[in-house]
């Protein structure tokens, strides 16, 4: 593990990033999308084309210093600050392909949008641990947010199973109810039944426009 002396300002850019994400995925997790597997691994091939677009900006750039500093139009002090940042940029994008990678090569559940998101952070985060510092901590932290939302889906789950259950048993009332009242030769009844297949011609009609 790195000493704080060697902490660069990117390892903590990207770790407030994996942060920031984890905290969003924990305390929005209930308002999450439907993400895909395939959204995340999309997002990642744009990232690795965008870094292979910079990869071949700074080949370029190097070429320019070289042709600049055999013809010394450059000064040692510039060329200097520059070839800094050069390395600076060099290092951000060998930590960014190894995330974008684990990214797309990932296992993805596919059981829904929170657990997607949540499988990509923690590839993403055990990806970073050699560079990342806090990779540990973010990893209990996903952890956290990982158990929550499997209890949430239960819970969702289980939810929806009791509206189904709840929908049978009334359609149900509902059929055995028109049942008997077909086999009525009263009036009355009968005529209750008709106003009662009009009401639902009109609620379809309502729900459905047709």
């Amino acid at each position: 593990m790195k000493s704080l002396k060697q902490f660069s300002k990117w390892d903590v850019v990207i770790a407030v990033i994996i942060i920031v994400t984890g905290l969003a995925i924990a305390l929005g997790g209930c308002q999450m999308p439907n993400v895909q597997p395939e959204t995340i691994k999309n997002l990642a091939e744009q990232t690795q084309q965008l870094s292979s677009q910079i990869d071949e900006f700074q080949q370029q750039t190097k070429a320019t210093l070289e042709s600049l500093k055999q013809n010394g139009s450059i000064d040692s002090n510039s060329l200097a600050k520059v070839e800094k940042l050069q390395s600076g940029i060099d290092a951000v994008q060998n930590k960014t392909a190894v995330i974008a990678d684990a990214l797309k090569n990932a296992q993805y559940s596919g059981s829904d949008g929170l657990t997607t998101v949540l499988e990509g952070a923690r590839a993403a985060n055990a990806a970073s641990s050699p560079f990342n510092p806090y990779a540990p901590l973010i990893d209990v932290g996903l952890g956290l947010a990982a158990a929550f939302a499997a209890a949430m889906a239960k819970k969702n789950a289980q939810k929806t199973a009791e509206a189904l259950a709840k929908y049978d048993a009334h359609k149900q009332g509902v059929e055995l109810t028109m049942k008997q009242v077909s086999q009525s030769t009263n009036p009355e009844v009968k005529a209750v039944e008709t106003q009662l297949y009009q009401n639902i011609g009109e609620a379809r009609k309502a729900n459905t426009g047709s």
